[in-house]
Order: C-alpha cells, then sequence, then structure tokens
C-alpha cells in the first residue's frame, strides 16, 4: 500500500503537477494520521478490556471472600449470643439470683467459658489488591469505600480478640485451673455422660465460684461478647451491602 501512495507522488512530481501534488500529499498525512489514531484507539480499547479482565477477577473473588464471611459471621454471632446466655446464668448463679440445680448444666457453663470464639475475614484478595497497588482497578467509588470500612472493622476485631484473650487468661482460665479438675471437666463437656460419672459434684465448684476474680472475669467476657456481637452485625451488614453492589456490577459486564 505504502509502495502504491509512493509511485503516485513520483507521477505526480514527474507530470510538475505541484498544487495537486500538494493536496495528496496532505491527504496522504491525514490518512496516516487517521491510520496512527485508530491504532491508538484500538491499543486503549485493548488495554481497557485488559483492565476491566483484572478488576472483573477481584470482584469476583471479593465476592468469594465476602461470601465465605457471612457464612462465619452468622455462625459466630450465634455463637457469641449463646456464649453471653451460658455467662450470664453463671453470674446469676453466683449471686443466688437463678441458681442451677443440673450438675451436668453447671459443669458445662462452666468448661464453656474457656471457650474463645474468634471470627477471621478472608480478606486475602483486598490485601492483595493494596499490596500490588492495583485497588485502583476498581472503578467503583461505592467498592471502595466499602472495603476501607470493613478493613478498619477487621482490625478492631483483631484488637478485639488479643484484649479478650488477655482477659480469659488473668482472670478466667487461671481460676479454672486452680479450683477446677479440667480432665474430669472437659468430659463432662465433650460427653454425653452425666458429670457424676466422673466424680463432679456441686462442692467441687465452690472455690471457683466464690473467687471474685473468676466472677470479675465473666462480666468482662460478656462486656466483651456484648461489643462483639455489635461488631460482627455492623461488619455483616457493610458486607451484604458490599456483595450486592458487586453482584450488580458483575451482572452489568
Amino acid at each position: 500500500m505504502i509502495k502504491f501512495f509512493r509511485q503516485i507522488r513520483y507521477k505526480l512530481m514527474e507530470q510538475n503537477k505541484t498544487s495537486r501534488y500538494l493536496k495528496y500529499a496532505i491527504g496522504e498525512i491525514i490518512l496516516v494520521v487517521i491510520g496512527i489514531l485508530i491504532a491508538l484507539q484500538i491499543n486503549n480499547w485493548n488495554e481497557d478490556r485488559k483492565t476491566r479482565q483484572s478488576e472483573i477477577k477481584y470482584l469476583t473473588n471479593i465476592k468469594l471472600d465476602i461470601e465465605r464471611d457471612l457464612v462465619a459471621l452468622d455462625t459466630q454471632i450465634k455463637l457469641r449470643k449463646n456464649k453471653f446466655a451460658t455467662t450470664e446464668s453463671l453470674i446469676l448463679h453466683i449471686d443466688g439470683v437463678k441458681p442451677i440445680s443440673d450438675l451436668d448444666v453447671l459443669s458445662k457453663n462452666v468448661f464453656s467459658t474457656i471457650n474463645e470464639e474468634r471470627f477471621t475475614p478472608n480478606n486475602s484478595t483486598y490485601t492483595e489488591l493494596t499490596s500490588s497497588g492495583n485497588l485502583s482497578l476498581i472503578e467503583n467509588d461505592s467498592i471502595k469505600r466499602l472495603l476501607l470500612e470493613l478493613e478498619e472493622l477487621y482490625k478492631d476485631n483483631q484488637f478485639g480478640i488479643e484484649h479478650e484473650a488477655f482477659e480469659y487468661k488473668e482472670y478466667i482460665n487461671k481460676q479454672l485451673f486452680k479450683f477446677v479438675d479440667m480432665d474430669k471437666l472437659k468430659k463432662a463437656f465433650y460427653k454425653k455422660v452425666s458429670a457424676k460419672n466422673y466424680g463432679l459434684n456441686f462442692k467441687h465448684f465452690d472455690n471457683l465460684l466464690k473467687s471474685l476474680e473468676y466472677k470479675n472475669g465473666l462480666t468482662i467476657s460478656n462486656t466483651i461478647s456484648q461489643i462483639f456481637i455489635e461488631s460482627y452485625e455492623e461488619i455483616k451488614n457493610k458486607s451484604t451491602k458490599l456483595l450486592e453492589i458487586i453482584k450488580k456490577e458483575l451482572k452489568n459486564d
């Protein structure tokens, strides 16, 4: 094609048709410019397509992370609420407001106070986005805002877990290990056999339940559980909202 245009240009020059040559040269320049613009447009389109494909990949993975988180959050909220009810019943028993008359229930409730429920978010995709500098690939500002807000809630959650672990160790576990036979208590908790079969009776819990440190530990535990329940509800709400936006974004692709 270039050889063809060059031949035409040479013929015009040989025929001394300057004006026609100039017009032709200008036309040729315009065609070249148009060709370059078209090439740039195609290149930009390809780059945009690649960027969009990367964005879709990230959004799809974030969607999967959130879906797993929502299942875990429902489980954790349920566990926290059960833990709160169990701990509250022990506090009422200690205060003599509502004594627990069933030894098996008392044994299981006491053992459950050492159980630590933890929510660990699936935020590996977000971590990859930020560490690689690819967060800008996400064009939807609402998605980016919710991701940032969730990340802050995850940090608060981790801080709360670390704080709770210390409280458990200092005020609950130490008292349990000091006053109760944990081997017998563990068997009574996990096996469907009466606590009496393992040699437990109400007197085995007297020193523990008279410990002010243990009661204070239970109170702190319930306060922390309430905070976690509220935090998990907030994470759940934001995650649900984020999931809806991402689904719409993927549907429009």
